[in-house]
């Protein structure tokens, strides 16, 4: 990685250089993802992953041009064919519920060396100079505890949830649900009398309207996590029944209901 200039830099020196930084190389789109990517991100042994293309340009302004960014929450398969050849992987994210996100599918689905945040509340794109220097100084090797499963769950900003998403957190935390996110992510994002069902590892299995569901779910044995924009009727539990649900996330119950103690359920 390129020794980055240790002097400080007030606002306006910064403003000064800023042309002349990005002139030390452009920002490419990479691969077939078009991804935005710094000139040298494939000849280096090292890469720094990144969020978006903002972060990328915020990168060469202190001259670092072995970024790529993922654009988003899902790592697309060209950076994971791309972090095989290289001997030293980062990843350089915002220092919010999204970054985290981000880190832990990157700790799933790849190898990463070292990790550097931004700091809590900031995004990269937004860091000085002096600030990335800093941060990128202080990047943590990932073979520590600090980034299990368990840790980036405790540091995972709590409060952003709604106090019904805290009582989902203990839920999902209970029946020792890893990926946590995308259960709270499909509740938050359920369509309007839609229905989704997910297996034991949290594949999606179907995504069908409410009036559909009790004919076809007895098709979807393997389902164990259902969320129903919708109420949960009586009619609809004895159905249920046949199969072995551990989880229904809906909108209300219908009167006089009485839930089975194997399965937990969660009224958003």
């Amino acid at each position: 990685m390129k020794e980055w200039d240790q002097k400080s830099l007030d606002a306006s020196e910064i403003e000064e250089k800023i042309d002349t930084d990005i002139k030390l190389g452009a920002i490419v789109s990479w691969g077939p993802d078009k991804l935005p990517a710094g000139p040298e991100v494939e000849e280096s042994s090292e890469i720094i992953i990144v969020e978006g293309r903002a972060d990328v340009l915020n990168l060469l302004r202190i001259g670092v041009k072995n970024t790529i960014a993922v654009q988003g929450t899902s790592v697309p398969k060209s950076i994971l064919d791309l972090v095989k050849s290289k001997e030293t992987v980062i990843a350089f994210l915002d220092g919010d519920r999204g970054g985290t996100l981000i880190l832990k599918e990157l700790l799933q689905v790849t190898k990463i060396d070292y990790v550097v945040r931004a700091p809590e509340g900031y995004e990269v794109e937004e860091l000085t100079r002096k600030q990335m220097i800093k941060v990128l100084q202080n990047k943590r090797p990932t073979r520590t505890d600090h980034f299990s499963e368990e840790a980036l769950i405790k540091k995972e900003d709590i409060n952003n949830f709604t106090g019904k998403e805290k009582v989902l957190f203990r839920f999902l935390k209970k029946l020792k649900i890893k990926k946590k996110d995308i259960i709270i992510d499909q509740i938050r994002n359920i369509g309007t009398g839609m229905t989704v069902g997910f297996d034991r590892s949290l594949n999606k299995l179907f995504e069908i309207s409410v009036s559909e569901l009790f004919d076809k779910i007895i098709q979807f044995k393997d389902s164990k996590f259902l969320i129903i924009d919708g109420i949960l009727t009586n009619r609809l539990l004895s159905q249920l029944m046949n199969i072995d649900i551990k989880f229904i996330a809906c909108k209300n119950k219908e009167e006089y209901i009485r839930i089975p103690e194997k399965i937990i359920v969660f009224y958003f």
